[in-house]
């Protein structure tokens, strides 16, 4: 009995020693490295971002942030379209530099001789600018300057395509219907006088696509010529004015309470997004505008009072006429 109590006394006194000696050991330990955080180019916080303008070569755009969320700089009653702007607002509070590479005054090297530009407005009256040339020639990041920095940093291809892309398609509300006439699958004509339906691009079992037009029980497939027609009108009207509702607006005084037709239209996404490729919007068509220049029409997708092309309109309303089966 006296050996097993001095064998565990012995244990016991091993064990405290053992952990004496690792706290000692952890004491004298240096403290672990901790990796710095990636530099960024510049550091905003998301909620002082009030306005941002892309600018390109080829196209500009500019939006703003209101009470009730962002919209166009150039036409406030437009929102933009959410499906499109989430994340967007994240993008713009700084992208993370890859690698900053010496001043140099030499920047067509670059591409920054003649830059795209991403300016963004703070709500203490500042403005970001940053400029974006070429890409590198691996392809994963792009050459970036801040305004009034001499060095050119590395940053995210990513982040420069996405924000560039505003200004080359922007993110307008799907009921903004101006598109490639090529993306539309369903354009629809319905009148008092009937239903005429145009499918487009439809797959054939051979791998092309053709063409359809469905008037009431009868579908017949369209000629090359008729064809043309539907897509010369199926991309959407040249002009699309967008009004607020007038205070005391009446359907009748446009003659929205009867409306002369309806236009639906089906049409697929330049860039699909991840729960969707396709969206579908409806119109429906009123009076003449005062001038004779559009027709009134409204879309269950805004509350706004909407003024299309009267050329357009005319030419969708004898498609059906133009093309009886």
């Amino acid at each position: 009995m006296r050996s097993a109590v001095v064998r565990f006394a012995l244990l016991l006194a091993v064990a405290v020693a053992a952990v004496a000696v690792w706290m000692l050991a952890l004491d004298g330990s240096e403290e672990p490295e901790v990796a710095p955080p990636p530099a960024r180019l510049y550091a905003v916080p998301q909620d002082e971002i009030m306005s941002v303008a892309v600018r390109t070569e080829a196209a500009a755009v500019a939006f703003e942030r209101g009470d009730e969320g962002w919209r166009f700089a150039d036409a406030p009653l437009v929102p933009v379209n959410l499906d499109r702007w989430g994340g967007i607002v994240l993008l713009l509070s700084g992208p993370e530099v890859e690698r900053l590479l010496a001043p140099t005054s030499g920047l067509g090297q670059f591409g920054l001789d003649t830059p795209d530009i991403v300016s963004i407005g703070l709500t203490d009256g500042r403005q970001v600018e940053v400029r974006l040339g070429s890409e590198t020639p691996d392809g994963r990041n792009v050459y970036a300057q801040l305004e009034g920095e001499p060095g050119v940093a590395l940053v995210n291809e990513p982040w420069a395509r996405v924000l560039l892309r505003l200004a080359a398609d922007p993110p307008l509300p799907y009921w903004y219907y101006r598109v490639d006439p090529a993306l539309v699958r369903i354009f629809e004509v319905e009148t008092p006088d009937g239903v005429a339906t145009f499918l487009l691009g439809l797959p054939l079992t051979d791998g092309g696509t053709s063409a359809r037009v469905v008037q009431g029980e009868v579908a017949s497939d369209l000629t090359n010529a008729e064809r043309e027609a539907v897509l010369n009108v199926a991309g959407g009207p040249a002009r699309f004015g967008i009004a607020a509702m007038p205070e005391g607006f009446s359907p009748a005084s446009v003659g929205l309470d009867a409306p002369r037709a309806v236009f639906r239209v089906t049409y697929e996404l330049a860039v699909p997004l991840e729960d969707k490729s396709a969206v579908s919007a409806a119109y429906a068509i009123g009076a003449r505008t005062a001038d004779g220049e559009a027709y009134h029409a409204v879309t269950p997708d805004s509350p706004l009072l909407l003024t299309l092309d009267a050329a357009w309109v005319d030419e969708a309303l004898s498609l059906a006429g133009k093309i009886q089966r």
